[in-house]
């Protein structure tokens, strides 16, 4: 590996483990720091901004769970259900060779960018979309709503699985008691009043 793609590596690393702990905000230069850069600009050199630092932690992740989900995808039969979808979403994130990137996501999460997979496969978004239409409702804003909800509640839930499996000794239900709470929340039934709102308006 050259050493400019070493210097790149090592901050990406320091970046997840820095902004999992201490925040997005976390300086650039405690970043460089970390990753064993002299320099406290090397961020800024190999990065443009904070946000494309956090894309390139994002993007690293992602090719890999992606092909990952691709595999799930084409095994399901015809007949899976809400839960065999949420396993296609989740358990990527449990082989993810990081003790940090769940709370990493958790940190960011007002960060990450929606279109940043647009380029690298579809089962991500193939996924939502079915577990969209599982949503007891008509009202396409309810489901967005809901499908939202679902990714900050298991950005929530991995995170602190991660938390209990690498920094502490809590007693935890693990990656299908995080699938079945996802599930239960995403068929929950959706208030009248909503419902109801969705009918005036076709």
């Amino acid at each position: 590996m050259r050493r400019g793609e070493q210097a790149r590596g090592d901050i990406l690393d320091a970046a997840e483990r820095l902004i999992a702990e201490r925040g997005v905000q976390v300086p650039l230069r405690d970043i460089a720091l970390a990753a064993g850069q002299r320099n406290n600009s090397a961020v800024n050199y190999h990065f443009r901004n904070r946000q494309d630092l956090i894309d390139a932690v994002v993007l690293r992740r992602l090719e890999p769970m992606e092909r990952e989900r691709g595999l799930m995808l084409a095994a399901l039969g015809p007949d899976h259900d809400v839960e065999a979808l949420l396993r296609v979403m989740v358990l990527p994130f449990t082989t993810v060779p990081s003790r940090y990137y769940a709370r990493f996501l958790q940190a960011a999460n007002l960060h990450l960018r929606a279109d940043i997979d647009d380029a690298h496969g579809s089962a991500w978004r193939q996924v939502l979309g079915e577990l969209a239409r599982a949503i007891p409702t008509p009202d396409s804003a309810a489901r967005h709503r809901r499908v939202t909800a679902i990714g900050t509640t298991m950005f929530a839930l991995l995170a602190d699985l991660e938390r209990a499996t690498h920094d502490s000794d809590a007693a935890t239900g693990g990656v299908e008691e995080i699938i079945s709470m996802l599930a239960a929340m995403l068929t929950a039934a959706v208030p009248h009043t909503v419902a109801e709102a969705a009918g005036q308006r076709k």
